[in-house]
């Protein structure tokens, strides 16, 4: 099944989540497909390049936003409720419980059916316009939801992930989503980073081949004891070894009770002991870790779709990882205000 009227009809018979806010910010997309970037193999991204649009420069980083733009848009209504999961029975920090129930419209179904598609297609390629329009399309969601899925907000039901969970910021109003999907990123880059987004980036990746290596092995590695909820797009994504989005969401579920809504208060300042807590080394950089989960994972994906034959996850396609100037730019902007 591609990315076809059918799921577009099915949308209609789901109502949309009370969740509205999309996981991660420009910032948070753009960082998890830059570090998948980083773990693509040459075929695999000579493969990305050629499915995205040229003004991409065969960047994830510049398709990661893409979905959050186009959100508002009729065409693309369908997707809004798979940018999050929202277990029946979650009540965080009392009791986490990813208890997933299958209703066709989430991110857990939502990345079986993307990956779907970019199998289909490899396995025969587009030939019409709307064919290669649907690729493209899927290749973008892919990647979005893949930021989407590893923001713990993001799987969890409570106050609609957050969104209605006031919180002090310094001496301003926010909200425990917005903290997640931004406010702790921008923050962590302007206090150890210098409002350097690209030093950001690149600590994250050294990260990943020094004090997460040993863990970064097992990160795209499912259990495959562990039997996935059957869906449509089953008979190809089981196909799929490194794709396994209720294992995710589940551990990304937990999280919510250790760390997200521990010892929640309205007044507290969230700017201060929470935050130097899951940015720092403490928590081995949570934040941090996070947005590296998801891009070697998302690298993961595709390499296995696109390059099979090779299976070494963390060899890197070259070194030196460069943040797309046009989105550079944008991030700095952001960091200034």
């Amino acid at each position: 099944m591609r990315l076809t009227a059918s799921l577009v009809a099915a949308a209609s018979l789901f109502a949309l989540s009370a969740n509205s806010v999309h996981g991660y910010g420009l910032l948070g997309h753009t960082l998890t497909g830059q570090i998948a970037q980083q773990f693509l193999t040459p075929t695999t991204a000579k493969e990305v390049a050629t499915i995205l649009p040229a003004s991409y420069d065969g960047l994830l980083s510049n398709a990661a936003p893409w979905p959050d733009k186009i959100k508002f848009l009729a065409q693309y209504k369908w997707a809004t409720p798979m940018h999050f999961v929202n277990p029946p029975n979650d009540d965080p920090p009392e009791k986490c419980l990813f208890e997933y129930a299958y209703g066709g419209q989430d991110s857990v179904n939502g990345l079986y059916n993307m990956t779907a598609t970019l199998k289909q297609f490899k396995v025969t390629p587009p030939t019409t316009d709307a064919d290669k329009s649907t690729l493209q399309d899927a290749l973008r969601f892919f990647v979005h939801f893949m930021g989407d899925i590893h923001q713990p907000l993001h799987d969890s039901t409570r106050d609609r992930g957050g969104n209605d969970a006031p919180i002090m910021w310094g001496r301003a109003k926010n909200n425990l989503h917005s903290l997640w999907d931004t406010l702790l990123i921008t923050k962590d880059i302007k206090d150890r980073f210098k409002d350097d987004p690209q030093a950001y980036l690149d600590d994250i990746l050294k990260l990943a081949k020094t004090l997460w290596q040993a863990e970064a092995k097992t990160w795209a590695v499912c259990d495959q004891g562990q039997t996935e909820i059957k869906n449509p797009w089953l008979n190809v994504t089981s196909e799929i070894k490194t794709l396994c989005p209720i294992q995710w969401a589940t551990v990304a579920n937990a999280l919510d009770c250790t760390y997200v809504w521990k010892d929640y208060s309205p007044t507290k300042d969230y700017s201060a002991e929470y935050f130097e807590n899951v940015t720092g080394p403490q928590t081995e950089f949570l934040v941090q870790k996070l947005l590296a989960i998801s891009g070697i994972r998302m690298a993961a994906v595709l390499n296995e779709i696109y390059d099979p034959s090779n299976n070494t996850l963390l060899t890197r396609r070259r070194e030196g990882a460069r943040l797309p100037p046009r989105y550079l730019r944008a991030l700095e902007q952001a960091l200034a205000r």
